[in-house]
């Protein structure tokens, strides 16, 4: 790796801050609109069984829904602990995509567990690039999200999400590789 802060990089696109923050708030709301079923059965359901059911003798007990609420109520923690980390991540400062005749250089948060997150800084010469492409995910041939894809030499693979970057996935792919073409990498 060379020290991508010293060289004459310009930036390609730039960090943004309101999209990582809004799929901060989509993963907090989500986990909110799971915490409430969750919640509730633990509370009501799983102490109190159904109100007025008859049980056969393999019937399933208030026991089981009070495990149903349980892990529906931490999957839920997840996910607003996992948003609320987004929403924190939104403000780290001087992150940036950079590229230049020396290579390309990357910073941005990285996410973690329960909303942990540490900034992670990818500089390669162009040599070490072998390639970048830009992934788009599809559910039933609907775009739902994209990526852009970066594949070093020597098999190390970093995947960089939509969210981080105000360019588009595809625009900031065809720039790194325009600027690459004019290093004449």
């Amino acid at each position: 790796m060379f020290d991508a802060r010293q060289s004459n990089m310009q930036d390609v696109t730039t960090y943004s801050p309101i999209r990582v923050a809004m799929a901060g708030i989509k993963r907090v709301i989500f986990g909110a609109l799971l915490a409430v079923p969750g919640v509730a059965i633990v509370v009501w359901i799983g102490p109190n069984g159904e109100p007025g059911a008859t049980r056969a003798p393999g019937d399933l007990g208030p026991l089981w829904f009070f495990f149903v609420g349980l892990v529906l109520a931490f999957v839920a923690f997840c996910f607003i602990a996992g948003g609320v980390g987004r929403v924190i991540s939104a403000f780290v400062r001087d992150c940036y995509f950079r590229a230049g005749a020396e290579g390309m250089a990357i910073r941005v948060p990285l996410q973690g567990w329960f909303g942990r997150f540490k900034v992670m800084e990818y500089a390669y010469k162009w040599e070490e690039v072998e390639r970048i492409i830009n992934i788009t995910r599809s559910v039933n041939f609907i775009p739902i999200g994209s990526e852009l894809n970066l594949r070093v030499f020597g098999g190390k693979e970093i995947t960089i999400e939509r969210y981080y970057f105000s360019s588009s996935a595809k625009k900031l792919c065809a720039e790194f590789l325009a600027v690459r073409a004019r290093a004449g990498k």
